[in-house]
Parts: C-alpha cells; sequence; structure tokens
C-alpha cells in the first residue's frame, strides 16, 4: 500500500505497479495502520503519533522542519530506522524495511509506546487541565500524571 500524497496516480508516469501493491492518492491512517508491518514516513509529526498508536514500527526520512528531529527520535526509542535524508533511495528504503521485519524488537518496542499511549484518557486529561488552567489562571506545569 502507498499513497502519491495526493497526487494523481496517473500522473506518477510509472511503467508498472506490481500486482501486489495497491497506490492511492491518499489513504486515511486509521484505515490502513492496523494492517501495516511497516511504515516508511517522511517523520511528520501527526503520521509518527498514529504510527505508535498503532504499534506500528517505522523507516524515516525527513530532513525538513522539525522531522529530523523526530526522525531521531524514532531512531533512539529503538521503533524504527532513521535513513537521515530527505531522498531515500529504493535501496535503503528496502535493506531498512527487511531490517525492521527481521527483527521483532522494533515491533516490541512500538507496541511498548502503543500500550503507554493508550492507557491515557486524553480528552479527560485535557479537560481537567483546562479547567484547572481556568480556575487557577496560572499555566499547569506539571501534573501527578
Amino acid at each position: 500500500m502507498a499513497t502519491t500524497g495526493g497526487k494523481p496516480v496517473d500522473s506518477l508516469k510509472l511503467d508498472s505497479i506490481p500486482k501486489n501493491v495497491r497506490l492511492e492518492p491518499f489513504i486515511p491512517h486509521y484505515h490502513l495502520l492496523p494492517y501495516v508491518d511497516v511504515m516508511v514516513t517522511n517523520g511528520g509529526y501527526n503520521g509518527v503519533q498514529i504510527a505508535l498508536a498503532n504499534g506500528v514500527p517505522m523507516v524515516a526520512a525527513g530532513q525538513t522542519e522539525e522531522k529530523p528531529e523526530i526522525c531521531t527520535r524514532i531512531e533512539w526509542a529503538g521503533v524504527g530506522i532513521n535513513l537521515q535524508t530527505n531522498t531515500p533511495t529504493p535501496t535503503q528504503i528496502k535493506k531498512a524495511v527487511k531490517r525492521i521485519l527481521a527483527s521483532p524488537e522494533y515491533r516490541h518496542r512500538a507496541e511498548l509506546l502503543k500500550a503507554k499511549i493508550n492507557s491515557y484518557n486524553a480528552p479527560t486529561q485535557a479537560a481537567i487541565l483546562l479547567e484547572k488552567l481556568a480556575a487557577t489562571k496560572q499555566p499547569i506545569l506539571r501534573t501527578n500524571s
């Protein structure tokens, strides 16, 4: 499964697409990630967060905006491989994906973060903190969670 980032599939002018590949302009993460073994990402914040919330390890390649830091954190946390480039080669991606698939540790670490993420009731916590802010008119710098 791959997306074109919103561009029409025909605009890529590919000679052929393998029969086991589905290529679409856009696929919402929540439809796809429960079935994914590895996510190849540019290291964008939202995509990384939803991959971790689904326990999916990642191959990351991003060097603009906040992406170098996020890609470094992916590698540091052991939930993926940072290719440290904005333009990875097909060989780099293939090697990294194979490495993740061959090592259950990446999936295990991603599953641990999934469990931690899912242990929080974020909407309730946000409401509690907003109510405290409204009542005290003071920033909440620490919580007991």
